[in-house]
């Protein structure tokens, strides 16, 4: 095979695309890209889940993005429905068993505003199931699909190579 021209610099060439630190960038900016569109199509109100979208360990195999609100799966996959039941052995102030309350002035937080009170009490509450609003999956699928990013980083490996 060595008296085939130019082989030694295209065996160079393959070799500097297929390496592990080519496949470390592209999934770095694969990943750079997931973030940035998930953070522009993360439901808002609080802006507290599009703040815990950040970078995960980058490999040359794998790269990950990580949401580290306690509550991303719930936004993003959906959730069941659920019945919620005050903690058992509660007693409420009039001796009877203690009711769930809500309502009133409150902030984005949840937690009530000072001097305010509840205004709903109930024993029981039923919440519906939730549709998901998915904001990371449509992101890494829409980033892949914008290659020319990580087309770049193989051209300048090929390139880089000979």
């Amino acid at each position: 095979m060595g008296d085939l021209v130019g082989y030694s610099a295209l065996v160079a060439r393959i070799n500097g695309v297929v390496s592990p630190v080519t496949r470390r960038n592209v999934g770095r900016r694969w990943q750079i890209a997931t973030i940035r569109g998930a953070k522009i199509r993360v439901p808002r109100r609080t802006g507290n889940l599009g703040r815990t979208i950040h970078e995960g360990e980058a490999t040359d195999v794998s790269a990950s993005v990580l949401v580290s609100a306690d509550y991303a799966a719930a936004v993003e996959l959906g959730r069941r429905a659920v019945d919620i039941y005050p903690r058992p052995g509660r007693i409420g102030r009039n001796g009877r068993p203690a009711a769930l309350a809500w309502g009133g002035s409150r902030r984005l937080s949840g937690s009530l505003r000072t001097g305010s009170s509840p205004t709903t009490f109930a024993r029981a509450v039923h919440q519906p199931a939730r549709p998901g609003r998915p904001f990371l999956r449509p992101a890494a699928l829409e980033a892949l699909e914008q290659e020319a990013e990580l087309l770049d980083v193989v051209v300048d490996a090929w390139n880089g190579a000979a």
